[in-house]
Order: C-alpha cells, then structure tokens, then sequence
C-alpha cells in the first residue's frame, strides 16, 4: 500500500531505514547480534536536521555503547507530525507505520518531545503492543506533570524562561521590553506556551512584543526595526506563518543576523546559531539521564518502579562571539557561567611554538653576546664588588668609632678638662700685679700640647668615619700602630687591660690607605681586649709589635694576648664572612681586614700558642708600589 505523502517524509523513512540496518551491520560485526535489544526513537518533527535531535541521538547511543554488558541497536523514526494536522492524515502515518514496522520486534521505545509522547500514548497499542516506553521531553521549572505508568516513565529538562529573562535584564540593565519569536510547529507553540505561562510574572515590568506566528520575511524585517532596550527570546521556527517548513536552527541564525537586538533562547542546542545565551537546558545530560532510565528497562527492572525524573539544573551559558557582537562586558556574567566558542587566534593555536622558537633564539643570542661581553662584565663586576667593599669597610669603620665612643669621648675631654684648667690658671696669673710670666708661659704650652692631644684624637676619629676612595700614599706603619692604640688607650683601661706597644726603629714605609691600616690594627686590638678580659684575674695583656721581614721588602704587625686560646674549629672559620662568635656580631670584621691586607698586596693570618692565647699578623709589602691597590673580588676570599 502507498500513500501519498510529501518528499520530505520519503526522505525521513530512507534515512531511518539505512539507520537501522547501519546499525545492525555495526552489532552483527561484533558477533552480538543475537543478544542485541532493540530501541526505537522517535522524533517528532526533523529528526536529522535539528541541532538538539542529533545531539539527543549521539548521546543516547554514547551512553548504550558505554555499556559493555548490554548490546543495543539504535533505530530512528521521524514521525514530521507537521504533515499531518488532522485525524485524516494522522490515521494514514499510523498505517504507514504499522505497516513499515510490520515485522519489527522493539524491546523499547522512547519517544523525544512532548508531541511525540503524545502520539505514542495515542497509537503505541495499535503499533507496538506492550512496548514499553522511556520518554525525552521538556516541561516547565517544578517539572510538574510527569507521565508514570506500569510501563511508561522518562526524564525530562526543566525550560527556565524566567532564569533567562533574569539573565538579559542583568545584561541589559535598562531593558524595557522582550520581542518572543516562536514559529506555528507542535514544539514551537509548547515552547511558546511555557513562555507566556513564565512572562506573567513580568507583566507591567516588562513590555513583551510578540513576533510569533509571523512570515519569515515579515518577521526578518519586524526584528530589524526593533525599539531600543529591548532583547529578542528565540523559542523555535520550524514552521512559520505561511506554513513553509524551516529547520529551526537555521531560522534561528537568521533572525539573529537581520536583528538589531541581542537574542536569548533556552536550549543549549542554540548556541552556535546567533543567540547570545541563556539559562539553558542540556540535551547531553537529558540525553544521558534518558539512556540511563533505558539501561535500567532493557536490563530487566519494572517500569512502574522507577520513577520519572526532571532535570533541575539550567546553567547560565553564553556563545562568546555573540557577546563581542552586542558590546556585552563578560565580568557582569553570573559566577559559574559556561561561555562558548571562545576565538582562538594564531597567537593561541601556535603560541607554545611561537614561544619556544622564540626562547631558543633568545637563549642563542644571550650565549653569544655572554661570550662576546664576559670580560666586559667581570671588569664591571669587580669594580662594582670594590663601591661595595668600599662601604663595607667604611660601615665596620664607623661601628668601630661607635664601640669605642665612650673611651673616645674621655680621651677628648680629658685634654679639654686640661686646657680650662690652665686657662684658668693663666688668667689668675695675670691677674697679679707682677705676674710671673714664666708661670704663664708653662700653662699657655700646656693648652697648646692639650689642644694638639684632642685635635689629634678627633682627627683620628674623623678620619675612620669619612668615607672616602681608597688613596695611595707611602705611610709609616708605626705611626698607624701608635695612633691606633692612642685611640684603644682609654677603652683599654677601664676594662683592666694593659696595651705595650714595641716598635722596630727605621723600619720602610709601606704604600697604601692609612685610614684603612688603622682600620685593621683597631680591629685586631678590639678583638684582643675583648678577647684577654675573659681572664678571670690579671694580667689581662695586648701587645702591639712591628718588624722589618725579609730583608726588609715587608714590614709587619703583629697583635697578640693572653686571652683563651680559640678552638681549631673556630680557627678554620676566623676569616669567613658572616661567622662570628660574638652574640651581637656581624662577622665581617676579619673577613675586611683580610680583604683590605690582600688589597695592599699583602696578607692577614692567624696563629695561636698553646697558654699563650692568640696571636694575628698583618704583613704589608715595604716600599714603592707600581700600581694602585684593589680591593679584593668578595669578603669570601681567602676565608
């Protein structure tokens, strides 16, 4: 028997029919085909050319093929309830299909889309007696009235309108109005319907224009035109007023390109075809949630136990190109939000490669200019190391000057509490009728002598806290000697602690930075009286000695105590930067005195004497020196 059905239809049961035997050729290559469970799906209208169909199907057969234990062969109808909108039309589909499915044998069905259910509620008895079936379809948010029998349940996607109309009007803060687009076709007008039901709780917020059932080409040009602060809420057209056949998703994009306003739809089968988003209902995971059900039937549970689920969740999600398009700022989307179709640029597909090409040629060229340049820069670094070292040993200098302030401020004012004493004593003489004169000359030398004292102290004290560059001068080391311990004498004394000085006459002059000798031979006496009033009782002894060595090409210093005797453990690390043995010390005061011996070409050590506690010597080159002396590359060195 042959009906007279459109080309449309001939195409639908073509496809369906090489799907099917597809299908079993895939199961009988696995050798399972006896085994197999056969499903039916139906769709109500395109099946194969709507978006949110063939994501359904993909799904679902993903989900049965995950399934090692079961094996399923997938069969697909396409009902194009649109053809046949009276009883008439719809009773030749049903001979149609009885016959096509004559000597089929399904183990279940599941119909997708309420008017698909609605069909098969109709006519499953006259077509598949005592199939049961596991539906796919969309209701409203409370996901109220869910089909259950003794062998009907399902899963369904909530549509939130009302969530996507809160989403653009946090997108588009001065909205005013919502033009809704919906064509004439059975999912168009539930779509519809669930809108009009959601937008009550708008109305006098919101103006709603409604653009269904129009025309395509009246409805391009009305969404062209539209007032501003308004959004359009796409629902469906696969059918317009004229009654032309459309694919839904194709008249989606094409309202969207003639629009002159952002457009919002509830399905994320949407995305991808000109709609900026929405709260929208995933036909993966209705997909999934349905084959789960199925999985459940096929494996031999009852129906009328497992009860109907509705899928709740509707994140809110958004194609990324649409939302450049309408100058949408993503930093007002909600936390959570899922954004699509993100572009990615030559910058972002070949970065890495771009990036590592980059590095090498960065690395190479840094390689030959480290080459080129390493003498440059071991120049510079040294000479940076010696601004450096400089200020180091200007900063022990003047903490030096500050260990020794109160014996310092005695040696000054002793020589001024001298001079106001004989200044007094002169002016009384003077006083007298015949003053002796001779006495007044003896007190006004003493000023003389006790001023020359202070100056000397406080230009010694002066010049360990000037920091100025290292100089070059011939000096005589027993000078330097004398007034370092000038400088000690009277921290020395009140500590009990007796300083001999021995000087070698005639000994050479040495050529270097006074102020930075001096810097050596206080620090070795501070460490020595530190060092000998450890000893519990007397005689707590420094001695300071000179001596021409080496037939007088170097001339040394030599500073020792009868303090205790330092650990050879310690003894090893004396010179090291940073170590110390002092509560409160840096450690960095041997470590400059080495750097500054070895910058005047000479050299600083340590030797210690069994009861004879321990003993430093500063050698220094005698004479002329042909080049100016460096300080040395780090404080580590010769440490």
């Amino acid at each position: 028997m042959c009906f007279p059905f459109k080309r449309g239809v001939c195409a639908g049961v073509v496809f369906s029919c090489l799907l099917a035997v597809c299908a079993g050729m895939f199961q009988i290559r696995d050798g399972h085909a006896a085994d197999a469970k056969k499903v039916l799906v139906i769709f109500p209208e395109n099946g194969w050319s709507g978006p949110a169909y063939q994501m359904f199907y993909n799904a679902i057969k993903s989900k049965f093929d995950q399934n090692d234990k079961m094996h399923v062969t997938l069969f697909g109808e396409s009902l194009d309830l649109y053809l046949f909108p009276n009883e008439e039309r719809e009773r030749r589909l049903v001979a149609f299909l009885r016959e096509k499915y004559a000597e089929a044998r399904f183990d279940l069905l599941i119909p997708v889309a309420n008017s698909s259910l609605d069909f098969m509620l109709r006519h499953r008895d006259s077509l598949f007696p005592g199939v049961p079936m596991v539906y796919c379809r969309g209701v409203a948010i409370g996901g109220k009235g869910l089909e259950h029998h003794s062998d009907v349940t399902g899963a369904a996607a909530t549509l939130d309108v009302a969530g996507t109309i809160e989403l653009a009007r946090l997108l588009q803060p001065e909205l005013k109005r919502i033009a809704v687009v919906a064509g004439t076709g059975l999912l168009d007008r539930f779509l519809l319907s669930t809108f009009r039901e959601a937008f009550k709780g708008y109305q006098g917020k919101l103006e709603l224009i409604d653009l269904s059932g129009l025309p395509l080409d009246t409805l391009l040009a009305r969404v062209s035109g539209l007032p501003g602060a308004t959004v359009i809420f796409y629902l469906g057209l696969s059918k317009d007023g004229a009654g032309r056949i459309f694919s839904s998703a194709a008249t989606q994009k094409l309202v969207s390109q003639a629009a002159n306003a952002p457009l919002f739809s509830i399905i994320d089968a949407a995305l991808g075809h000109g709609s900026v988003g929405g709260r929208m209902t995933q036909i993966e995971v209705l997909a999934r949630k349905t084959g789960e059900i199925a999985g459940r039937v096929l494996s031999g549970d009852s129906v009328a136990s497992i009860a109907p689920e509705a899928i709740s969740h509707n994140p809110a999600m958004f194609d990324w190109r649409e939302l450049k398009r309408w100058g949408i700022d993503e930093r007002l989307l909600p936390p959570g939000s899922i954004v699509r179709f993100r572009e990615t640029s030559l910058w972002g597909i070949y970065r890495w490669w771009v990036i590592g090409a980059f590095a090498f040629i960065c690395l190479q060229t840094l390689l030959i200019a480290v080459l080129v340049n390493t003498l440059i820069m071991r120049k510079q670094a040294e000479a940076r190391a010696s601004s450096f070292y400089q200020q180091l040993a200007h900063m022990s200098r003047v903490a030096t000057v500050g260990q020794l302030g109160q014996s310092l401020a005695h040696e000054i004012n002793q020589p001024l509490a001298a001079i106001r004493v004989n200044a007094e004593v002169a002016q009384k003489l003077l006083e007298e009728t015949h003053p002796d004169l001779a006495e007044v000359r003896a007190a006004l030398g003493d000023i003389v002598a006790d001023n020359k004292r202070a100056q000397e102290v406080i230009g010694c004290v002066r010049n360990l806290v000037k920091n100025t560059p290292l100089g070059r001068a011939r000096i005589a080391l027993n000078q330097v000697a004398t007034d370092a311990v000038q400088v000690m004498a009277a921290d020395a004394a009140t500590k009990g602690v007796t300083v001999h000085l021995q000087l070698e006459a005639g000994l050479p002059a040495v050529v270097g930075d006074s102020v930075q000798l001096q810097q050596v031979v206080l620090n070795l006496l501070l460490n020595a009286v530190e060092a000998v009033i450890q000893n519990p009782s007397p005689p707590r002894l420094v001695m300071v000695r000179t001596a021409a060595e080496a037939e007088g090409r170097t001339v040394s210093l030599r500073v020792s105590d009868n303090g205790p005797r330092i650990d050879p453990e310690t003894a090893q690390r004396l010179f090291e930067a940073f170590f110390t043995t002092k509560p409160k010390g840096l450690g960095l005061g041997l470590s400059i005195c080495r750097s500054i011996a070895e910058a005047h070409g000479g050299a600083l050590s340590y030797a210690s004497t069994p009861g004879k506690g321990a003993e430093f010597w500063l050698r220094v080159p005698a004479g002329a020196a042909e080049k100016e002396p460096h300080l040395p590359k780090g404080p580590n060195h010769g440490g």
